[in-house]
């Protein structure tokens, strides 16, 4: 309400003024029109350069986009350049988007023994978070081929409980370093570690020593019991079951054994509108006045029993 009741105010305030004042005479040639106050003007020219004249009060002048008071307001901007920012999406996403179709190529499975390392990052869409820097990895020692069996033995006995002997994969995570790239160099470096000791043909083989296993608890796995498969004999034996019961209830039904429980709600909701008594009729009390003559009534009351 407040930017059209500016605009129609200055809009009055542009056009003359048609109507003579009341107290002036009317054979008046000229009437002052309703101005503002002026913008003194400037000396010279360079400070000119830098102000903006006031529009004069004739109509016909033109007006300065300056003194126009219809612009939005800033929450409505806002809500403009959303609408914007939508419409931009969604033309990218109808003219844009089906030409990446030509850029498609069919899923390949990948080579475990080419890329037997698998890794996981974790992020939180850029907030800052402890865990955000941490870096997964895991791999199966069977995927690299270039290592024997008694290699392989020695990387799983060096690896320690890092290895799952159930699933075959070897896990480590880092989360030492601030950033994620360095948290993955320091586990490659430690991967290259492992496969060059276990390469070493002059160290120690480990091969005296069984792998431990004691990290990895086993869940017992819940199994369906034998008893409850419903074999043909089972299915032979409950349609008989069945049929048995509905030969017994419908005897029951016959000889008028079978106890209602509809029936037996209905008889209980009936009412012996013999058995009612008619309300009684009480006479309503008159409140007592007060002061001597309520005594008075208060004291015959009670002579004539309470009425």
């Amino acid at each position: 309400m407040a930017a059209p009741f500016k605009r129609i105010c200055a809009q009055a305030a542009k056009q003359p003024c048609l109507r003579p004042h009341p107290r002036r005479r009317p054979d008046a040639a000229h009437h002052r029109t309703f101005t503002t106050t002026p913008v003194p003007h400037a000396t010279s020219a360079a400070d000119t350069q830098f102000l903006t004249t006031f529009p004069s009060s004739d109509a016909d002048a033109p007006l300065d986009p300056t003194y126009e008071e219809d612009d939005l307001s800033s929450l409505a901007h806002a809500e403009l350049d959303q609408h914007r920012e939508l419409r931009e999406m969604v033309r990218i996403a109808a003219w844009e988007m089906p030409l990446l179709s030509a850029l498609s190529k069919p899923f390949e499975q990948p080579d475990r023994t080419k890329l037997p390392l698998r890794w996981r990052y974790t992020t939180y869409m850029g907030e800052l978070h402890p865990a955000a820097s941490k870096v997964v990895v895991e791999f199966k020692p069977a995927d690299i081929s270039d290592l024997s069996a008694p290699q392989r033995d020695k990387l799983l006995k060096l690896a320690g409980p890092r290895y799952n002997h159930l699933t075959g994969v070897l896990k480590m995570s880092c989360e030492s370093h601030a950033n994620q790239a360095q948290n993955k160099r320091h586990l490659g470096d430690i991967i290259a570690a492992l496969l060059a000791s276990a390469r070493d043909s002059t160290a120690d083989s480990f091969a005296d020593m069984p792998l431990d296993t004691r990290h990895v608890k086993r869940k017992a796995a819940p199994r369906f019991p034998v008893a409850w498969l419903l074999t043909e004999e089972r299915k032979r034996e409950l349609d008989s079951h069945r049929r048995t019961a509905l030969l017994a209830e419908g005897q029951r039904v016959e000889q008028n054994t079978m106890v209602s429980g509809a029936a037996a709600i209905e008889s209980a909701r009936q009412i012996d509108l013999r058995k009612v008594e008619e309300p009684a009729m009480v006479q309503a009390r008159q409140p007592l006045v007060k002061g001597k003559q309520g005594k008075k009534e208060f004291a015959g009351r009670e002579r004539g029993g309470g009425r």
